[in-house]
Order: structure tokens, then C-alpha cells, then sequence
């Protein structure tokens, strides 16, 4: 992973030779973007070794640009890692032009296609997957890419070989399935990225990416040990289960499902970005991006640290709804890795949609990566933490590329222009989120999480016209809260009048036994007359998703309400002080 190297530039050339010395072959250069914020702390670095950093050719939007020779990459990471030891991280272009495009679009890179309804409604075939993960294939892939060879730097035969080896074992799992390929990406250094294909069969040319980076690095020297178990064979090997269970079961997307494993990402994340760059000039409408980079070491109390920087809001609200339904009691919390830290900001910066949830935050992340102490010996010898990530990369394929597994029928499936799931955002006029624009669904994101005065909710009580208060009694998820709330059509079209919805509501309930949610909807938000859906009780404590189904009523400004109660009978405002309650506006059509 890219997460402790940062941006990256270059010392001056030495003395020019004598004029009358054969002149050496010139050296290779490259156009990098890295963070701005660690410009000067890489000046720093290199004045100590006797070294000058060019000026930024250019510095826009929080992004900085330089030139610099392809034989510093793992030196200068080296230097940024050992000055900062934080998140910045860089991505390296062959042109400038390339660069330039990078900059430009940082402040705000533009998708290149219209959103598509990021909608949960595929269970039976994603638990059938679900239940076929298993922590001894992860184990033994990890085991496999960090002892078979010392190291897998991306410019090197044993690089090379690893790559050759994952393409072999993709192929072997791929089996005799026609609508199934394996092949790499050709890149002109040694090592090439591996990409394993299964077809679409309704929306062939709509692109799930599910990927993770295969080289490794020890920053101590370009010859040292580098097992990269964690950084990144666990990735590796998360996803290769997920694609060894959807082939298991019989599973056919409806839209094309695209495991990578990216070379060269230790040096600028140059195979996701030769990846993302052509499927941009081809015009490929990838809809959503997985990024598993280091997933086996569990350094936090959180089970996910879901990264907010250069990723989609919408896409991570997804993610999250994905771990609330299918792997309930898992935690998440949000954390930010600095520019070009991993692949999906190659993703992110070609103009599509990319999450990349992480195994820890960014202050317990594994001690041990670009060492020669990355190894599985030093995570225990098991990969049971990878398995949640494995899981999460099945429900994302399974619900993104929708599609069934053998014996099960598939949902539904939006085309997209159109038909997206919105995140509200704050109307300080009714005081709750809302969503304005029409969609196939509206997500609170993560504006309700908490309740009142205990954990991070803002604007507080986030019920219309502040209409009804929170209770103020007991600890921040140890005790009930709304954490979110969303509703979203069945069939991925927009919200309309007659439409079946889903109501998803992510509660942290504190037993199971005392606690009720109320689910109510109102067909006017500005005036409401609430109706009940029903009343829920949560499976258990902690983090868990509750599902309600109703028809929506005409109006075009509509709401729903959460009453999470601890005890009590069902209202549209109890008075209980553990109670919260909050609402979510929507447009429909």
C-alpha cells in the first residue's frame, strides 16, 4: 500500500561530464502528482541527504506536480516514510499531459457517467456466496505471494514470476467457464497487472472493478526482503476468494465483474493508473470500484476504516449499508489516507466512482509493512481478518453486478443515466436531511449517526422543524442511537408515486430485548401527518440494519422517521432518554 510512502520528487542532476566523455544513456523520467502538504516535509528529507527538490510545475487544488527520474520513486518513498510517516502518498504519469490532467481535475473530478442505483435487493445469491468464504484459501494465497519469492517489486523477475503464478491460479479457479477470461495488462516494466473477467449477461458493458495491488517494497533498500504479506498479498488474496466463490456457486453478473491485481503500485500506483487512464480514453463506463489494499491486520477496535478522501460519498454509503446487512455487528469509522495513497485514487482521479474501506485507521495501521516484518508469522499466522473483507468484496460484486448464483433469480438491474441513490444532504429550512434531486433512492449518509449530544450527529435533533428532541442519557454506541437512515425503490427505478420502497435503518441498539424501532412515512414533509410502517425489534446489540417495506403515497416531497425506543410503546415521539429520533426528506416524482 501506498500509505506510508509519500510524494515524490527529484535531486538535481550531478555535474555535467567533460565534453569530451561518451555521453550516459539518459535515464528515464516521469511526471508525478502528489500532495502539496508534503512538499515541504520531502524538502526537508532531501536537503539531509545532500539532495534539491525541483520547484512544482504547477500547484492546484491541493495537488502539486513535478518531474523527476523513474529510478527515485522508492527512494524518494522511502524518505517521505521515514519523514512523515503518514498518508500522502503520489501517482506516477508517463506524460505530462497526463499530470496536468490530474491537477486540473483535483479539485473535483467529474464522473464520467451518471451514477447507477446503488441498491440492496440480491440476499439470496449474496449469502449464497457469503457462506462459502473460508479463512484456509485466503491463508494459503497469502502464504503463497509472501514466501514463494523475497520479493515482488514490480521491476524485477520475481515480480514478474508472482504475477505469472496469480494469472495461473485465476485461471485454474476460472475453470472451463466460456464467459470467464484471464489475462494481464500489458505494462512496459517487468511485472504486469493480472485481470480475471466474468462477463455480464444483461449489461456487459457497465464494469464492476474489484482490485488490489500485487507488488511489495521494503523501503530499506531495493534488495531487501519484501514479503508484502499484509501490504498487499492479503488484498490479493481477499479478492481471489471472492472470485473463487462467485465461480463455485455458478454465479453470472448481470453487469462484468473485474478483478485486479495492479503492478507497481509501491512506486506511484502506475499499474491502476495505466488501467484507469485506458479505460477512460476507451470510454468504459465502470460503475463502481473496490479497493482491498491490506485487509489482515486488525489494529483498531473498528472492524473498517472506510476512507473519505478521494473516494465517492454515494459509493461508501453503499459500502457501509453492504457490512449493516450482511455482516451486522462490524464496525466501521471514518478516516482520510492523504493523496495517491492506494489504487482507487488512480480510479478516483480517471473520473470514477471508488471506495476503499481499510483494515485499521491511519494511526494503527501494521507497524511491519515495507519491511522485512510484514509477514503472516507477525499476523498471527491466520488470515481471519481478512475474511470480513473477503465477504465485503462478495456482497459488493453481488449487489453492484446483481446477476444470481445457480438456482436463484436475479433482481432487477438499473441501466443508469438516471436512477441514482442520492446522499442528503442538511435543508436548514425543515432542519433534517433531504434529498432534492430525483433518484431511485435517498441515503442520510452518515449525517444521523449518533444521537444528540453523544457521538458525532450534527444538527441535532435532524427531526422537521426540530419538531422533537433527542433523549440525553447514556454513552455513544453502547447505548440506542440512529446511526442512518435510507429508502429506495425495489426495481433501481426512480422514486414515484406507487413505487414499492425499502426502508434500511442502521441502529445501535443496546439488547435486543428493550429496544423497538418505529418506522413512520409522510406524504407532505413540510406539513406531516406520519403513518406507521411498523415496529421492529433489532436481531441484537450493537450495530445492526433493519429492513420495512411500504408503497409510496403522491406527494413530491416526502419523509420518513426513525423512533429507535428503549422500551415504552410505539410513537412518532417517545419521551424515553435513551430514544432518538430522526427523519429523511426526499423528491418524488
Amino acid at each position: 500500500m501506498a500509505i506510508r510512502k509519500f510524494g515524490t520528487v527529484v535531486a538535481m542532476l550531478a555535474c555535467a561530464a567533460p565534453a569530451f566523455a561518451e555521453a550516459a544513456p539518459k535515464e528515464k523520467e516521469v511526471w508525478i502528482t502528489i500532495g502539496a502538504d508534503a512538499l515541504e516535509p520531502a524538502r526537508a528529507s532531501f536537503q539531509q541527504k545532500g539532495l534539491t527538490l525541483p520547484a512544482p510545475a504547477l500547484e492546484k487544488g491541493g495537488v502539486a506536480m513535478l518531474r523527476v527520474r523513474e529510478s527515485q520513486l522508492e527512494t524518494l518513498a522511502a524518505a517521505m516514510h521515514d519523514k512523515l510517516n503518514r498518508c500522502a502518498g503520489f501517482i506516477a504519469h508517463d506524460t505530462e499531459a497526463q499530470a496536468l490532467a490530474a491537477v486540473e481535475g483535483s479539485t473535483a473530478p467529474q464522473p464520467l457517467a451518471a451514477l447507477v442505483a446503488y441498491n440492496i435487493n440480491n440476499g439470496p445469491s449474496v449469502n449464497a456466496m457469503l457462506s462459502g468464504v473460508q479463512e484456509l484459501n485466503i491463508r494459503n494465497t497469502i502464504n503463497s505471494l509472501s514466501t514463494n519469492w523475497t520479493t515482488r517489486r514490480y521491476n524485477v523477475q520475481s515480480g514478474a514470476d508472482a504475477a505469472t503464478w496469480l494469472r495461473s491460479q485465476w485461471t485454474t479457479i476460472a475453470g472451463s467457464r466460456t464467459d470467464v477470461s484471464v489475462a494481464f495488462f500489458a505494462h512496459t516494466w517487468l511485472q504486469q497487472s493480472v485481470i480475471a473477467t466474468i462477463t455480464g449477461t444483461t449489461h456487459p458493458n457497465e464494469v464492476v472493478v474489484i482490485g488490489g495491488h500485487l507488488d511489495s517494497i521494503n523501503q530499506s533498500g531495493s534488495t531487501a526482503a519484501a514479503p508484502g504479506a499484509d501490504d498487499d498479498a492479503s488484498g490479493v488474496a481477499s479478492l481471489t476468494e471472492a472470485f473463487r466463490v462467485a465461480i463455485a456457486n455458478g454465479y453470472k453478473p448481470a453487469r462484468t465483474v473485474k478483478f485486479m491485481a495492479y503492478a507497481g503500485e509501491e512506486v506511484g500506483l502506475y499499474g491502476s493508473n495505466a488501467i484507469a487512464t485506458s479505460f477512460k480514453n476507451a470510454g468504459t463506463n465502470v460503475v463502481g470500484v473496490l479497493q482491498l489494499d491490506m485487509t489482515n491486520y486488525k489494529g483498531s477496535s473498528y472492524d473498517f476504516g472506510m476512507v473519505q478522501d478521494n473516494t465517492n460519498a454515494t459509493l461508501n454509503s453503499f459500502t457501509t449499508s453492504l457490512i449493516s446487512t450482511y455482516q451486522p455487528g462490524l464496525t466501521w469509522t471514518n478516516i482520510t489516507c492523504g493523496y495517491g495513497c492506494s489504487d482507487h485514487a488512480s480510479w478516483n482521479s480517471a473520473g470514477f466512482p471508488a471506495t476503499m474501506p481499510f483494515e485499521a485507521t491511519m494511526t494503527t495501521d501494521n507497524p511491519q509493512i515495507h519491511s522485512s516484518g510484514d509477514t503472516l508469522t507477525y499476523m498471527g499466522g491466520t488470515a481471519a481478518n481478512s475474511v470480513k473483507f473477503s465477504k465485503l468484496a462478495v456482497s459488493f460484486m453481488g449487489e453492484l453486478a446483481k446477476g444470481a448464483t445457480t438456482g436463484n433469480t436475479p433482481p432487477p438491474v438499473d441501466s443508469g443515466g438516471g436512477g441514482n441513490v442520492n446522499t442528503a444532504t442538511y435543508d436548514a429550512t425543515l432542519k433534517a436531511p433531504r434529498c432534492t434531486a430525483a433518484g431511485a433512492g435517498c441515503d442520510s449518509g452518515t449525517l444521523l449517526n449518533g444521537r444528540g449530544g453523544l457521538g458525532p450527529e450534527v444538527n441535532k435533533p435532524n427531526t422537521i422543524n426540530a419538531s422533537c428532541t433527542d433523549g440525553a442519557s447514556g454513552t455513544y454506541h453502547s447505548d440506542e442511537s440512529n446511526d442512518r437512515l435510507s429508502v429506495a425503490t425495489a426495481d433501481g427505478t426512480n422514486l414515484a408515486a406507487g413505487k414499492q420502497v425499502t426502508v434500511t435503518a442502521t441502529v445501535w441498539a443496546y439488547a435486543a430485548a428493550s429496544d423497538t424501532l418505529d418506522l413512520y412515512y409522510a406524504a407532505n414533509a413540510s406539513s406531516p401527518s406520519w403513518v406507521l410502517i411498523g415496529s421492529y425489534k433489532p436481531a441484537g446489540s450493537g450495530a445492526r440494519t433493519i429492513t420495512a417495506n411500504y408503497t409510496l403515497p403522491s406527494g413530491t416531497n416526502q419523509a420518513i422517521r426513525a423512533n429507535f425506543r428503549y422500551q415504552g410503546s410505539a410513537g412518532v415521539c417517545t419521551t424515553g432518554s435513551y430514544d432518538d429520533r430522526d427523519d429523511l426528506i426526499f423528491t418524488v416524482q
